[in-house]
């Protein structure tokens, strides 16, 4: 009779699992909400929240909004030129960037993406300028996973060809700095390193600037009278969120440190491969959505030991925004670049429930 394998098979590993702070943490804010009896309207916990916010940042004014998408989108009706047109943008990002850019009543316009930093520089977009069908109301900016992007390089290109500039940091709220007068949106989904379950944040050192985005978060209310002075609309956090992100900025340092020790174990056990993580990862700024960059050639070979293996992964930028039927359409640059790179951007397990065993056998898919 033949040998039979009795062994358990191997349980999938999970590419992300997100943890908000627990019942115990949020306790002292819930009561205080029981206390003041305000629930929503930019009570004291939202409040304290964006104080703290803006102070992590380096003290620049914020507006909370609804989400990551609504912050986009808020900061382009305030900052693009006047009579709309197209808004340079990376093909490679996340889907929202462009549902922002449309919901501002701007066109997309693609564009390439630097294969070093996944990001769009400020060459690829003055190099643009020229061959785009229409006005350019503006450009986005996105930043990549997590990484900071380059604030001075773009503040000297608006200067330079006078186009404003927005940016679209989406999982860069704990390694920004410097913030001027183009403003940073930022996205608290519980998928992000402060992730309070859904909100997000504009930053901007413009005191007006963030007077008026605050305004259209409550329905273009500018100031203590109660008209609409702005178009706007409901675009406000609750006290339970502020409540949720103030139990998380409590215990941010913590949570980012982690982030940092499992960054570097999976460094360690990729020394040596050529599938690399994403330049800076870990040592200059942490992410939730750690990424491997996979030689083009081994790619699929890739994919299918990860399969195999049971590991979950992803790309969670997909393959461009031109290859969703929602965007197929809209008007571009040529691609090749971002069809080439996009493929091989492979995001890896990442959360606190990972052991020992389970990095060895993730970095074990990887050549």
């Amino acid at each position: 009779m033949p040998n039979q394998d009795t062994r358990a098979p191997l349980p999938a590993i999970k590419v992300l699992l997100p943890r908000l702070p627990a019942a115990a943490k949020l306790m002292p804010y819930l009561e205080r909400i029981d206390s003041a009896r305000t629930y929503s309207n930019y009570g004291p916990l939202t409040r304290e929240f964006t104080q703290r916010l803006g102070d992590l940042v380096g003290g620049s004014h914020t507006t909370l909004t609804s989400n990551g998408t609504t912050a986009i989108e808020l900061a382009l009706r305030l900052r693009a030129r006047p009579g709309g047109g197209h808004c340079l943008m990376p093909a490679f990002t996340f889907i929202a960037s462009a549902h922002a850019v449309c919901n501002a009543g701007l066109t997309p316009y693609l564009l390439e993406t630097d294969p070093n930093s996944l990001a769009l520089t400020p060459e690829i977009a003055a190099a643009a300028l020229d061959s785009v069908p229409g006005p350019v109301a503006a450009v986005l900016v996105v930043s990549a996973f997590g990484a900071p992007p380059d604030l001075a390089a773009w503040a000297a290109f608006e200067e330079r060809h006078g186009v404003p500039v927005v940016f679209d940091a989406a999982a860069a709220v704990t390694s920004l700095s410097g913030i001027g007068h183009q403003p940073v949106c930022v996205s608290l989904h519980a998928t992000k390193v402060l992730g309070i379950g859904e909100g997000g944040a504009i930053f901007c050192a413009d005191p007006d600037f963030a007077a008026r985005a605050t305004a259209m978060t409550g329905f273009g209310f500018l100031g203590a009278e109660r008209v609409s002075s702005l178009r706007g609309g409901n675009y406000r956090i609750s006290e339970y969120a502020a409540a949720v992100g103030l139990a998380v900025m409590d215990g941010l340092p913590a949570h980012v440190q982690a982030l940092r020790d499992l960054t570097t174990a999976y460094a360690c056990r990729l020394e040596g491969k050529s599938a690399v993580l994403q330049r800076g990862a870990g040592s200059g700024w942490v992410t939730m959505t750690l990424n491997a960059i996979v030689p083009a050639d081994q790619v699929e070979a890739t994919t299918q030991r990860l399969d195999e293996a049971k590991v979950e992964w992803r790309r969670w930028w997909g393959l461009g925004c031109h290859r969703h039927p929602a965007f197929a359409d809209v008007p571009r640059a040529d691609l090749r670049v971002t069809d080439a790179l996009a493929p091989r951007v492979i995001g890896l397990p990442f959360h606190d429930g990972l052991s020992q065993a389970d990095l060895d056998r993730v970095a074990g898919c990887l050549q």
